[in-house]
């Protein structure tokens, strides 16, 4: 982004791609990245124990917050933290905060400020509502950080509703909270469905990806099936969220627009949580039902037409044969009443009949007159 350093983009980019961006936040820079999770009472101190999924920030002795990275174990307090970390270099030679890729590398504790702890939706034994309204049963792999982002409360708050807890890591499976009388209890699951509701989207509440019929759907899920998601959800009118076409790789558009179709079915809830279930896959993925077609009746064959007889052509004058017995052309002319003139070859007599029959071919009118 504008050639400035990423590591910090690249633990976002991260979170974006797991479907976690609304626990870990989107930053571009640490120290705002900090704040962050200061004022949510997701802070643990350099010496803290650390948990796999920590964002793990360093410094250089100033207490400014300058690289970040994520961390991929759980580490004792004091001990060294391993950790993924983007815009690092593979070893100590190489810039610390300002390399040329993504590296494992394992961090003393004297160069981390200190710990954000995302509240995961996700961490094994996660429960919905307390036991009982104000008190909270801690199940196996749960923090107190998961626990105060599921009853709508923050750290700070449960360390002073519950003093026996002398660190905020220091919780046992089986050990009872007391929660703000605020938290609610998620509304009970209804043993059967109702007879004009559709059943369930999914067996129960999707947290991420999914896997149905061999493919996988949801955040990270990768393939030309989610294409194909994607392009029967434009065919039936929800593809608003897209800012360009659907592609083989789930994004953030690809649950907007399946939300969409889940509410347009009727379900609410955890079952429109934008997860596909078996049973809206399958009403999206249906072929649409074809028209039966009505068989058209043979149109009647038109009568054949007789065509009408050819006017036969009008009798064409007969025009007299030039009979010319002696081959000299010589003719006679006769006016007729009605104008008309009718020539006819006369045999000469003599040299001057001959001339006299020339001229009258030649110059009828004068010889006539004449």
């Amino acid at each position: 982004m504008n050639w400035q350093p990423w590591c910090d983009m690249f633990v976002s980019y991260c979170a974006e791609r797991t479907g976690n961006a609304a626990a870990v936040g989107k930053f571009a820079y640490c120290p705002s990245h900090v704040e962050f999770f200061k004022s949510r009472g997701q802070w643990y101190g350099s010496q803290a124990q650390a948990r796999a999924g920590d964002v793990v920030f360093f410094h250089n002795g100033d207490g400014v917050a300058y690289h970040v990275g994520i961390a991929l174990a759980d580490a004792e307090p004091g001990t060294s933290v391993k950790t993924v970390e983007g815009n690092t270099s593979s070893g100590t030679a190489g810039s610390q905060n300002n390399g040329d890729g993504v590296y494992y590398r394992t961090r003393p504790r004297s160069m981390i400020l200190g710990f954000g702890r995302p509240a995961f939706a996700t961490l094994a034994g996660d429960t919905p509502a307390p036991a009982s309204p104000g008190r909270w049963t801690i199940k196996r792999g749960q923090t107190l950080s998961a626990i105060a982002a599921l009853c709508g409360t923050t750290v700070s708050a449960l360390l002073s509703l519950n003093p026996g807890i002398d660190h905020p890591d220091r919780i046992t499976e089986g050990q009872e909270l007391t929660v703000p009388a605020t938290a609610k209890p998620a509304p009970a699951k209804p043993s059967s469905p109702a007879p004009d509701t559709p059943r369930r989207d999914q067996d129960e509440p999707s947290v991420g990806r999914v896997s149905i019929s061999g493919h996988e759907y949801g955040p990270g899920a990768y393939g030309p099936h989610i294409t194909a998601l994607g392009k029967a959800l434009v065919d039936k009118g929800f593809g608003r969220h897209y800012a360009e076409g659907p592609g083989p790789r789930w994004s953030q558009a690809d649950q907007r627009n399946y939300a969409d179709f889940q509410r347009s079915l009727g379900f609410t809830g955890v079952d429109a949580d934008g997860i596909p279930g078996p049973v809206s896959l399958r009403k999206l993925l249906a072929p649409a039902p074809t028209k039966p077609t009505q068989p058209q009746e043979p149109a009647l064959a038109k009568p054949a037409q007789p065509k009408p007889a050819k006017p036969a052509d009008p009798p064409e004058k007969a025009k007299p044969a030039p009979a010319d017995p002696l081959g000299e052309g010589l003719w006679t002319m006769e006016k007729n009443a009605d104008g008309s003139i009718t020539f006819r070859p006369v045999k000469p007599t003599s040299k001057k009949d001959a001339v006299r029959a020339e001229l009258a071919r030649t110059v009828p009118e004068l010889v006539t007159a004449a």
